[in-house]
């Protein structure tokens, strides 16, 4: 059949990536040949995110003076906290001093912070020098704290009043604040900014002018201290459907908040690390371009599955007397081992993603075990029930619709019980349970799903 290819519609994607390798070569031709203006003209009407992917492609050589072309520093920053870490440090070390003044303006406290902590000492000197004396103070107060701990990613920027302060002040203190929009609770503090309580918006501004915020306050606060782990401080957001969380010292003392926003930021990091640890790979192959290194980092990972594929062909070899006598056994393999690896996959994801969220506990390990049971049980019976029926009906066998039918049956049952039991086992014992996910869980349930199904037709066909 003759297929004309010249006439082929393209497909959006196709179109897509030759309108943006087109836009990089505009670009760069107006860079070479100092169209500063156009350049310019053209860079303002493209959003900050499609600027940063613009620069990742740029040469070394381009990226910094078109940076400097564009007109809004505040998209400039924008952009500059979109790309890459190692091309967000090659423009601030490849930045002129006067665009990087103008630049940190721009900036709030906590996004210097994480801009600052990727910098040698050096080069992080050089561009604090160059901040507001109270900047200064806030970014290096930030910067005692380990970037994955609360106090790496909270802000500052917290709002605050006294015990015995009326309604009516404490709303009149909201409407002349100007950063409004990082006003999502009113944190209430005692004796030397000890944190004691906190007051919705919504509760504040139904309650009556007179009173005070002693009497309005939750003094059960959920909080965290400066040292705590960004995972928890995500879990906790998560959990309670926070749209902030106050973070203390030592001694009690407010001293900031990690908002929503940051939140999202750890909780897409740790699901893509999540993601990729239970794929059996590394978030470093995601940055590797080297086929070899990320071979490299692939193989560890696969000798589970190298080493279980082995185990479950010496099973085969072990029975293949049965296999030699009833051939339509080896056409059942693939669905026997596949229909049991997918029900692992899903409810070990279930178990990993819930112990990672802080959703399952493990004191609820019964009960979500016994739950997992009965959803392996209800898949099983339908599957089991149906590939029971096709092996009887097209090999007119009764014994291999039997085999086939209470194999399913057993492996997706037991794909979701031990799917459960491992993330659980492996988290009780301190070890990250979405290791365990990928090659391991999937590569227990092929060799016992195996053994299982020449178990039953051992016993069912009388061969033993």
């Amino acid at each position: 059949m003759f297929i004309d290819t010249e006439n082929k519609a393209p497909r959006p994607e196709d179109e897509d990536d030759s309108k943006a390798k087109l836009l990089i070569e505009t670009i760069g031709r107006l860079y070479d040949y100092s169209a500063h203006r156009s350049l310019k003209r053209m860079l303002a009407k493209i959003s900050p995110q499609d600027l940063a992917s613009i620069l990742e492609a740029l040469t070394r050589n381009r990226v910094a003076g078109v940076f400097c072309d564009i007109q809004e520093k505040e998209v400039a920053a924008e952009v500059l906290k979109l790309v890459s870490p190692e091309l967000r440090e090659f423009l601030l070390t490849d930045l002129p001093p006067t665009v990087l003044s103008e630049l940190v303006l721009y900036l709030s406290p906590e996004a210097l912070t994480d801009l600052l902590g990727s910098l040698d000492e050096a080069q992080r000197d050089r561009l604090l020098a160059i901040l507001p004396k109270d900047d200064q103070e806030d970014v290096e107060s930030l910067l005692r704290y380990p970037p994955d701990t609360a106090g790496g990613i909270m802000t500052t920027d917290v709002f605050s009043l006294p015990l015995d302060t009326p309604v009516e002040e404490a709303i009149k203190a909201i409407r002349t604040r100007d950063e409004q929009d990082t006003v999502f609770y009113l944190y209430v503090t005692g004796l030397g900014g000890r944190l004691v309580g906190v007051i919705s918006l919504r509760q504040l501004l139904l309650a009556p002018p007179e009173a005070r915020l002693e009497e309005l306050m939750n003094p059960q606060t959920i909080m965290v201290t400066t040292d705590t782990k960004q995972e928890t401080v995500a879990r906790l957001v998560d959990k309670h459907n926070l749209l902030a969380l106050p973070v203390v010292d030592g001694e009690n003392v407010l001293v900031g908040a990690v908002t929503v926003d940051n939140v999202l930021d750890v909780i897409q990091s740790e699901t893509t690390k999540e993601m990729l640890r239970m794929a059996g790979t590394s978030e470093s192959e995601i940055l590797a371009h080297s086929p070899f290194r990320i071979a490299r980092i692939r193989l560890p990972w696969l000798l589970a599955a190298f080493g279980g594929g082995l185990a479950a062909t010496g099973v085969i070899e072990h029975f293949e007397g049965i296999l030699a006598r009833v051939l339509a056994l080896s056409a059942f393999l693939p669905v026997i081992m596949g229909m049991a690896g997918n029900v692992g996959v899903q409810s070990a994801t279930v178990a990993v993603r819930g112990l990672a969220t802080g959703a399952i506990d493990l004191r609820h390990t019964g009960r979500f075990l016994f739950k997992e049971f009965r959803v392996g049980l209800i898949l099983g019976a339908l599957y089991g029930t149906s590939l029971g029926l096709f092996g009887y009906f097209v090999h007119h066998s009764l014994a291999l619709g039997q085999v086939v039918g209470f194999t399913i049956l057993g492996n997706m049952t037991g794909a979701a019980i031990l799917a459960v039991v491992l993330p659980m086992m492996f988290h009780r014992m301190k070890i990250d349970p979405a290791i365990a996910t990928g090659p391991f869980v999937t590569t227990a349930i092929d060799v016992l799903g195996v053994l299982n199904y020449f178990a039953i037709a051992t016993a069912i066909y009388g061969l033993g």
